[in-house]
C-alpha cells in the first residue's frame, strides 16, 4: 500500500504512482483502524483524522479539520512546544515522542505519537501521517502509581513543564544564595539510525536506562528532565567554580559514553552535551536552555561524543 523511498531511512511514505484502488484501500484503513491517527497538510494544520483519535480526545472531527493539533501538547506544555514540534517534524521528516495530550473533557491522556512525512512525486513533503496511541494503561501497569502528569511516562523523569518550573524556582532562590546552576544539556548522536538499525523498543530502553543513570548521578536537590524525543537536561545546584562544573559534566559525560552503559547489545553510545552556567551564560530560564542547547549543537557539529561549554567561570573578570 506505502511504498518506502528507498533513499531516505527516516521512516517517509509515498502511495505508489498509478494505484487508484490501493489509494482507496488506504482511506479505509485509515478511518476504520484501531489505531488513532492524524493526517497533517505542508503547515501542520490537520487535513484528516479519524475516529479512533475523535474517540480518544472526546472531538467532533469536524472541529479539528483546520486547525492545529495543539490539543497534543495541552497538557504538557504551552505553545512553545507545538512550534518547536512542527520545526521538527519539517526539519526531519519524522517525529516522535510522548507527550500529555488534553482531550476536550480536560482530561489528561498520556500518548506515544509517530510522525512521517508523506512524499509527493517531486519528493516534497505535503502531508505529514501520525499515529497515536495511549499508554495510560501500560503507564499504570508498569508503575503501579496513579499517573503523574509532572513526569515522563517512559524516563521517570521530570517532563519540560515541570522542569521549567524548577529552574525557575531554583534560579530565583540562587540569586539569594549568591551561588551560581549550571545546566547540563544531553543529546544522543544518531538517536534515529540506533532506532532505525534496532527498533523502537531499543530506542525506549536506551531513554528509559539513561534517564535511571541520570537520576542516579545527582544530589537530590538536583533534577534530571526529558526535554523532548532522546534529549536531556540537568540542572545541578552547589556549583561555585568552573573546576567543580568540568567535574561532574566529566562525570556524567564518561558514566553514559561506558561500553553497554545504555544498552546490553550496543556497546557505545555517544552524546553531544552543552553547559550552560547561571548568570553568566543567561539570566532567565529560556536563556539559559538556549545556551545550553548551543553548546551541545556545538559539540555535535564537531563530530559529536564530547562536550561543549558556553562560557567559563574563569572569564568573569
Amino acid at each position: 500500500m506505502f511504498e518506502k523511498l528507498k533513499h531516505n531511512t527516516n521512516n517517509i511514505y509515498k502511495l505508489p504512482v498509478g494505484t487508484k484502488e490501493l489509494s482507496s484501500f488506504a482511506t479505509t484503513i485509515f478511518e476504520f483502524s484501531s489505531d488513532a491517527m492524524l493526517i497533517l497538510d505542508a503547515v501542520g494544520k490537520i487535513a484528516s483524522v479519524n475516529t479512533s483519535l475523535c474517540n480518544l480526545i472526546n472531538a467532533e472531527k469536524e472541529k479539528l479539520i483546520g486547525k492545529i493539533p495543539d490539543f497534543l501538547f495541552g497538557g504538557q506544555t504551552d505553545i512553545s512546544s507545538y512550534k518547536n514540534f512542527i520545526h521538527d517534524l519539517v526539519s526531519n521528516g519524522y517525529w516522535t515522542g510522548q507527550v500529555f495530550a488534553r482531550s476536550k473533557t480536560g482530561a489528561v491522556v498520556p500518548m506515544e505519537i509517530k510522525f512521517s512525512a508523506i512524499y509527493n512525486d517531486v519528493g516534497e513533503a505535503n502531508h505529514y501521517i501520525g499515529i497515536c496511541s495511549s499508554i495510560y494503561s501500560y503507564i499504570s501497569k508498569m508503575n503501579e502509581l496513579p499517573f503523574d502528569p509532572n513526569i515522563d511516562p517512559l524516563t521517570k523523569t521530570y517532563n519540560y513543564n515541570s522542569f521549567l518550573h524548577r529552574l525557575e524556582h531554583n534560579i530565583h532562590k540562587i540569586e539569594k544564595d549568591m551561588s551560581v546552576l549550571s545546566l547540563i544539556y544531553i543529546d544522543i548522536d544518531r538517536f534515529k539510525e540506533i532506532d532505525n538499525s534496532h527498533n523502537y523498543l531499543k530506542g525506549d530502553e536506551i531513554l528509559k536506562n539513561l534517564g535511571e543513570l541520570l537520576s542516579n548521578s545527582i544530589e537530590k536537590s538536583d533534577t534530571v528532565a526529558r526535554l523532548k524525543a532522546d534529549i536531556f537536561c540537568l540542572i545541578i545546584l552547589d556549583i561555585y567554580t568552573q573546576e567543580s562544573i568540568e567535574a561532574m559534566a566529566e562525570k556524567i559525560f564518561n558514566k553514559i559514553t561506558a561500553p553497554y552503559a545504555l544498552s546490553k547489545d550496543i556497546e557505545h553510545v555517544s552524546i553531544s552535551m552543552g553547559v550552560a552556567t547561571y548568570p553568566i551564560s543567561g539570566d532567565n530560564p529560556q536563556d539559559l536552555i538556549a545556551s545550553a542547547a548551543e553548546a551541545s549543537k556545538k559539540a555535535k557539529s564537531k563530530g559529536g561524543n564530547q562536550i561543549c561549554y558556553h562560557k567559563s567561570l574563569n572569564d568573569i573578570n
